[in-house]
C-alpha cells in the first residue's frame, strides 16, 4: 500500500475512528510531533521491517525508514499495525520505541543524522506507547477537565473618614454583688486562699495522687490533711529559701523547725514524687497539658467565680520559669519558660489563663479568621459574659489586635482598644510613622471606619504608637509630659483613647510582679510541677487582691499574708486577722 492511498484512508477513518479512541491514544496524537507519530505506525514501517528481517534476520537498526508524515488522526489501521509491532518485537527492542521529533521535521522524512539533530534540541528521546497484552481502547472514557481556579474571597475595601468615633455601646451600671458578699463576711487569709484551693480541689488532688500511686503499686494512701501540709511547704519555700530541699527538716535550723514538726520528710518525698492531677488511663493525646487539664479547669472556674466584677480587663502573655523550655518571650522578666495567656483585672487579679501549645484545643470560628491572638481574645471575652451580658472592655497589645477581630468583639457587644501593627490596619490613610516623626510630640491622626465604626488613631509620645478601638475615640484630649533624649517635654497633647490604654494594658505585668516576690521553689522530676507552683503562686495573689478589696484599711502586706496561710497548712497556730 503506498503512501497517498495510506493519508486518504486516513481522512476517511478520521471523523468514524477518533470518538473511540482512549484519552493515551488523544494525547499522543495531539502532541508537537504527532504527524510523526502516526506516519510511523502506517504500512510503510511494516514493509521496511520485514525487509530487514529478511536480509539479517534482525530489525536494521543502522538505517531508520523513510516516514512520510502528512495525517493528524490515526485509524483503525494504525491501532492495528501498532499492535502488530508490539507483538513482533519485545519492549527492549529499539524498533518499539518512537522518536519524538521537532516542527522542523514535521514536513519531511526522518533520516538518523536528522535524528541526531532533533536530539540536541529536544535533548532527550521519549519512550513511545506501547499497549499490554490485556489493553483495550476504552470507547466512553471522558475527556480530561481544566483545573478549576482557587476561588479568593472577596474582602470590600474599608471605607474611612477622618472624623471622630460615635459608640453605640451602653454605659457601665453592674453592680458586684459577690464582692459584697465577700466583704460582709469579713474572711481571713486561709479562707480567702481556699475560695480556690476548696475542699473539691483538693480532693482531686487526692484522688488522683493516690490512683497514680496504685498504679506504681505503692500503698500511698495520703489524706487530704496531709495533702494541705504538703501545700503549706510549697508556700513557706517562697520566703524562706534553702540551697537543698532536705535543708528544711535539718536539726540545726533551730528557728525555722515548723516544716519538721509538721510532717516527715520521707513522707513529704514520697508524697511530693506521686503528686497527681489527672488519670493516665484517660487522657487526651491531642492536649500537652492533659496531666493539669483537671486541675486547670477548676483553678479557672473559682478565679472566675470570686473575681471582681470590673469594667476594664487586660488581656496579655505571662511566663512560668522554666529552663527547659524552647519557648522564649522577650520583653519579659522571664524569658525562658511556658507561656501562659492571661486575662486579668486592670489590679492584676487573674480570672481566666491557658498554658500554650502549638494545636490549641480550643474551639474556634474558623469563618472569622482572626489567627491564634484573636480567638483567644475572643474566647476570653466568651468566659466574660457567662458572668452576664454586661459592656466589658478588653485592653491588649498588638500580637492579638487587627480590625477584625475589634469588629467582631462589637458584635458581641465587648468594648476593645489595642496597639495595632501596620500591616493590620486595613490600608487606613494615616500618616506614615517616618513623616510623623518629624512633627512635634503630641501630634495625632486618625480615622473612623464607617460601616463598622472602628477608629485607628497614631499618636507621636514618646514613641510612635497606633491604636485600634471600637469604644474610645479622640475627645477629650489631655495634657501630659514626655520625655525625649533625657529631657522632660510638657504640655504633650494625649488623645483619649492612648490614655486609656496605658491605664488599662499593664494588668498582667502587676500580676507577674506580684508573683515574682515569692514563687515556690521546690520542684520535683515531673516536667508539670513548675505549672503547679505558678498556680499556687497565682492563687496566693488573687487572694491576696481581694483581701486588699475586701479590708482597705488593712496594714496586711503579701509577706505576712502568705506567712499566715503557711503558717496554718504547718500545724501551728498563727495570729490571724479578725
Amino acid at each position: 500500500m503506498s503512501a497517498k492511498t495510506g493519508e486518504g484512508e486516513a481522512q476517511a477513518f478520521a471523523l468514524a475512528e477518533w470518538p473511540h479512541l482512549s484519552l493515551a491514544q488523544r494525547n499522543l496524537c495531539e502532541n508537537s510531533a504527532q504527524e510523526k507519530v502516526t506516519s510511523l505506525m502506517k504500512q510503510d514501517i511494516s514493509e521496511a521491517m520485514d525487509q530487514g528481517r529478511k536480509t539479517s534476520g534482525i530489525p536494521n537498526r543502522d538505517c531508520a525508514p523513510h516516514i512520510s508524515c502528512s495525517s493528524s488522526v490515526p485509524t483503525e489501521k494504525t491501532v492495528s499495525n501498532l499492535n502488530t509491532l508490539k507483538d513482533r518485537h519485545p519492549p527492549r527492542d529499539s524498533w518499539a520505541r518512537m522518536h519524538i521529533a521537532s516542527l522542523q521535521y514535521a514536513a519531511g522524512d526522518i533520516t538518523r543524522k536528522g535524528r541526531k539533530k532533533d536530539k540536541a534540541r529536544v535533548s532527550e528521546l521519549l519512550q513511545g506507547l506501547a499497549f499490554s497484552d490485556d489493553s483495550e481502547v476504552e470507547e466512553d472514557e471522558p475527556e480530561a477537565q481544566p483545573q478549576k481556579k482557587l476561588k479568593v474571597s472577596s474582602v470590600l475595601e474599608k471605607s474611612w473618614t477622618k472624623r471622630d468615633i460615635k459608640p453605640n455601646f451602653p454605659s457601665w451600671s453592674a453592680l458586684d454583688s459577690g464582692l459584697l458578699n465577700l466583704k460582709s463576711e469579713k474572711l481571713n487569709p486561709v479562707e480567702l486562699f481556699e475560695l480556690f484551693f476548696d475542699d473539691e480541689t483538693f480532693n482531686l488532688i487526692v484522688n488522683e495522687t493516690n490512683n497514680y500511686a496504685s498504679q506504681k503499686n505503692v500503698n500511698l494512701e495520703v489524706t487530704v490533711q496531709e495533702m494541705r501540709c504538703v501545700f503549706g511547704v510549697l508556700l513557706w519555700s517562697g520566703f524562706v529559701r534553702r540551697p537543698r530541699r532536705g535543708m528544711y527538716w535539718e536539726i540545726s535550723d533551730a528557728d525555722q523547725n515548723l516544716v519538721r514538726d509538721a510532717i516527715r520528710r520521707d513522707r513529704f518525698e514520697l508524697i511530693f514524687s506521686y503528686l497527681h492531677f489527672a488519670d493516665n488511663s484517660h487522657l487526651d493525646q491531642k492536649d500537652k497539658f492533659s496531666k493539669l487539664r483537671p486541675l486547670i479547669k477548676q483553678m479557672n472556674k473559682n478565679f472566675l467565680l470570686y473575681a471582681p466584677l470590673e469594667e476594664y480587663y487586660c488581656f496579655d502573655k505571662s511566663m512560668c520559669e522554666c529552663f527547659d523550655s524552647d519557648q522564649f518571650l522577650n520583653g519579659k522578666p522571664l524569658r525562658i519558660g511556658y507561656k501562659i495567656w492571661c486575662g486579668t483585672t486592670t489590679q492584676g487579679y487573674l480570672v481566666w489563663f491557658e498554658p500554650y501549645q502549638e494545636e490549641s484545643t480550643m474551639e474556634a470560628d474558623k469563618d472569622l479568621d482572626l489567627g491564634l491572638g484573636g480567638n483567644l481574645v475572643m474566647n476570653f471575652a466568651d468566659v466574660l459574659l457567662e458572668r452576664g451580658q454586661y459592656p466589658y472592655h478588653l485592653c491588649f497589645d498588638s500580637f492579638f489586635t487587627s480590625v477584625k477581630l475589634v469588629s467582631a468583639l462589637k458584635k458581641k457587644g465587648v468594648r476593645a482598644t489595642g496597639s495595632i501593627r501596620e500591616n493590620r490596619t486595613e490600608k487606613c490613610p494615616l500618616m506614615n510613622v517616618e513623616h510623623m516623626k518629624k512633627m512635634k510630640r503630641g501630634y495625632f491622626d486618625f480615622r473612623v471606619e464607617e460601616n463598622d465604626e472602628i477608629i485607628l488613631c497614631r499618636w507621636h509620645g514618646d514613641s510612635i504608637i497606633s491604636l485600634c478601638s471600637n469604644a474610645i475615640g479622640i475627645e477629650p484630649v489631655s495634657e501630659i509630659s514626655c520625655s525625649a533624649d533625657g529631657e522632660e517635654i510638657p504640655q504633650v497633647n494625649q488623645p483619649c483613647i492612648v490614655k486609656l490604654y496605658e491605664e488599662c494594658r499593664k494588668g498582667v505585668a502587676k500580676m507577674d510582679q506580684i508573683v515574682s516576690k515569692y514563687r515556690v521553689r521546690l520542684r520535683s522530676k515531673k516536667w508539670y510541677s513548675i505549672l503547679v507552683s505558678y498556680m499556687i503562686d497565682v492563687a496566693m495573689n488573687n487572694a491576696w487582691q481581694l483581701h486588699r478589696v475586701c479590708n482597705p484599711d488593712s496594714s496586711l502586706d503579701l509577706l505576712d499574708f502568705r506567712r499566715c496561710v503557711a503558717h496554718y497548712y504547718l500545724g501551728h497556730d498563727a495570729n490571724l486577722p479578725d
